[in-house]
């Protein structure tokens, strides 16, 4: 009888083991990439990112300004060219035109602030500057298509643009301002540097192209930063004549 019961002992043993095998769960790994796996590259929040979309580094995308894709760039303000550029990946190239504007057109682009650190506080002075801008080549190249850039794109592509361009220079230093008019013919064309607002000493009034336009200044003075935009038109007649000479014959209809 001893050896009947042990034998009956162990099966109970053995079925209990059976049970709570399989009442356990199994454990698995979710796949790289699935929500539970931060840090996964190329994820957010489990999401995969969008190709080739694009934001300023550090920045949302602007309003109304779609994220670009590689050969799918979005629609700019004026309806021109694009240029068939792969999506920005550093801070530099963000700042590269992603249009080609058109022939006998104008390209005005967003302001170039420096120092770079006072950037986030004078976006609005550049918005009225760029719109300022806008006023000025209407004004002076009646009939011209325009393409106005958003931020922050501010140079043309290697191989330059299809129309000239106009873009500014602001230089601040605490309540003093400065203004620089940069001005260019279309493709791979030097840039010509206009004071536009304040006292500046110029090494050369020209800088080859998409190289940087503050290497050949040297600020003698700064205008009030609340009185600039009132400035500016005491110096239009040099930005107006700049332009008239950069300009190119409009194309034959």
């Amino acid at each position: 009888m001893m050896p009947a019961m042990g034998t009956l002992a162990r099966l109970a043993i053995l079925s209990v083991g059976l049970v709570l095998a399989c009442d356990t769960p199994p454990t698995t790994t979710p796949p790289p990439g699935q929500v539970g796996q931060p840090g996964q590259p190329g994820t957010v929040a489990g999401t995969p990112q969008q190709p080739g979309a694009y934001t300023q580094p550090g920045q949302p995308a602007q309003p109304g300004q779609p994220a670009a894709q590689p050969g799918q760039p979005g629609q700019p303000a004026g309806g021109t060219n694009q240029a068939n550029l792969a999506a920005p990946t550093s801070a530099e190239e963000a700042h590269v035109s992603r249009s080609l504007g058109v022939e006998g057109g104008v390209i005005i682009f967003w302001p170039r602030i420096i120092p770079r650190d006072i950037v986030p506080e004078n976006r609005e002075l550049a918005r009225a500057l760029q719109a300022h801008v806008r006023t000025v080549v209407e004004r002076n190249l009646p009939g011209r298509p325009i393409d106005f850039r958003p931020e922050p794109e501010r140079v043309c592509p290697r191989g330059g643009c299809k129309s000239m361009t106009i873009g500014t220079l602001i230089s601040r230093q605490n309540q003093g301002c400065l203004v620089l008019a940069l001005i260019s013919r279309p493709g791979e064309s030097p840039t010509k540097i206009v004071p536009w607002a304040g006292d500046v000493n110029l090494k050369s009034d020209t800088v080859p192209f998409r190289e940087y336009p503050e290497t050949q200044i040297t600020v003698a003075d700064y205008l009030p930063c609340n009185s600039l935009l009132t400035n500016l038109d005491a110096q239009e007649p040099a930005v107006a004549a700049a332009l008239k000479a950069a300009a190119p014959p409009l194309p034959a209809q």
